[in-house]
């Protein structure tokens, strides 16, 4: 026992000072805004590491297989065997059988008539093909171009090469027993601090002084926390940044996204209210400043909401208003259907566009697979969020234009500077079925269809008789 206690003691000598200059450091940087650029050359080395290990799969695999090995996400049957004719074909992420071919003569090995069942599984497939459309892609991890160390495929590259297994075990250890460690204490340290913060705050009455106080707190506690998950921003064009007569409106992918802006610029936040995690700091936040937090199955909170964002932006003391117009994450490829009810109000439009690099790490949040608490654990073991911000030049609405039509010009844009594909898709599919109205009127239109067929069929028998 005393010698395990003499080199825990040891240990902690020599990792601990280290670990605290690092901490200490970390935050005061963030707390004033500044940077050494240790997180640039970081992933400056991450992309050297990732080239270098797709240049050995590459050699090991070829590219072909790669391109489809990187999008599998299902448990697939080892082909690796060169004595084995596989018998499966990969269609969509599922197994689909085919029939087995001899390797000589390419001759059917089983031969039998023809049965209904023989057409089931292709039948199977293709209704799969259907479901899986464009709209339910964007609610799924984005596929990957190329292997970056983590175990976000299931083909164990890891262990096909020394090299390779070197790299992923240094970067397991680098990730879960470095980097995890000190990401836990400085979100703690972040959260804390806007807790107790904000409540010191909200004891000010309204007013300049207390308007200087927030917006100082909110860009000090922010900057801490991105540095939580090794936040790596880029922000573009900084002087189309949004202003407190207008609303900003950006696509999203994660809750982080207020995160990454407000390290840039003070916000006002509408959303849906939450409870949890997400709620401690809606509850936080709305001490410090005016916030506007809705239930979004109450339809009459939707015109209190409406109400209120006109009076917010009216008030030219108030911050900028960061709304983001999906109602829902998208998986970092696209932006959805935005609502209208954000274009209604008036003022000015700011658009944002967001775009986050898979390589490092995935940034989007499947709300309705995931816990929040597993999802800060994903972000906290990957490698870094990596993203670039653009502020787009400010948009007003036209008089001959709608407000759907409007919408659907900032989308575009945003779309077209942030290299994501345009949908009219609503976002709300991820979460509940196509409305029942939606339903009925099309089994009455399939009603009529058959009514009027019924009809000509009864008119052309009585023109024959």
């Amino acid at each position: 026992m005393a010698l395990i206690d003499a080199l825990v003691t040891v240990a902690l000598s020599v990792v601990l000072p280290p670990f605290l200059i690092v901490l200490v450091s970390v935050l005061v940087l963030a707390s004033l805004g500044k940077s050494l650029g240790l997180r640039q050359r970081y992933v400056q080395f991450l992309l050297k590491v990732f080239e270098d290990g797709n240049r050995i799969l590459v050699k090991k695999f070829g590219r072909q297989r790669l391109a489809k090995d990187y999008g599998r996400h299902s448990e697939d049957t080892d082909d690796d065997d060169d004595d084995q004719e596989s018998t499966q074909v990969i269609c969509r992420d599922k197994l689909v059988l085919r029939p087995l071919l001899d390797k000589d003569n390419n001759e059917r090995l089983d031969t039998h008539d023809f049965e209904l069942g023989d057409c089931l599984d292709y039948i199977h497939t293709g209704m799969e093909a259907i479901v899986d459309d464009e709209v339910t892609k964007r609610f799924s991890a984005e596929e990957l171009t190329s292997w970056n160390f983590l175990t976000r495929t299931n083909c164990q590259y890891e262990f096909i090469s020394v090299r390779l297994t070197i790299f992923w075990v240094v970067g397991f250890i680098l990730r879960y027993c470095l980097l995890l460690p000190l990401r836990i204490l400085i979100l703690l340290i972040g959260v804390v601090q806007m807790v107790s913060m904000t409540l010191i705050v909200g004891l000010f009455p309204d007013g300049a002084l207390k308007r200087l106080m927030s917006k100082y707190l909110f860009l000090v506690c922010f900057r801490v926390i991105s540095r939580g998950f090794s936040g790596v921003i880029t922000y573009h064009n900084c002087h189309n940044k949004p202003r407190s007569d207008g609303i900003c409106a950006a696509n999203h992918t994660t809750p982080v996204d207020c995160v990454v802006l407000a390290c840039d610029n003070c916000y006002s936040y509408v959303g849906q209210r939450h409870g949890g995690f997400l709620g401690i700091f809606q509850r936080a936040l709305s001490r410090a400043s005016a916030h506007i937090w809705f239930e979004r199955s109450e339809s009459k909170d939707r015109f209190a909401v409406a109400r209120r964002l006109r009076e917010h932006v009216e008030d030219p003391d108030k911050l900028p208003i960061l709304i983001f117009p999906e109602g829902t994450c998208i998986n970092n490829t696209s932006v959805m259907q935005f609502k209208k009810g954000t274009f209604e109000v008036g003022g000015v439009i700011y658009p944002v566009a967001i775009k986050y690099d898979p390589r490092f790490g995935d940034a989007f949040w499947n709300s309705s697979k995931e816990s929040m608490v597993s999802y800060i654990y994903m972000m906290m073991t990957s490698w870094a969020i990596v993203c670039d911000v653009w502020y787009l030049p400010p948009m007003t609405r036209t008089e001959d234009e709608s407000s759907i039509d409007f919408a659907n010009r900032v989308k575009a844009e945003i779309a077209r500077q942030g290299g994501l594909v345009d949908l009219v898709w609503d976002g709300g599919l991820k979460r509940s079925a196509p409305k029942k109205e939606w339903k009925q009127q099309y089994q009455q239109e399939f009603s009529r269809r058959l009514k009027v067929q019924n009809v000509n069929s009864e008119k052309k028998e009585e023109k024959t008789e």
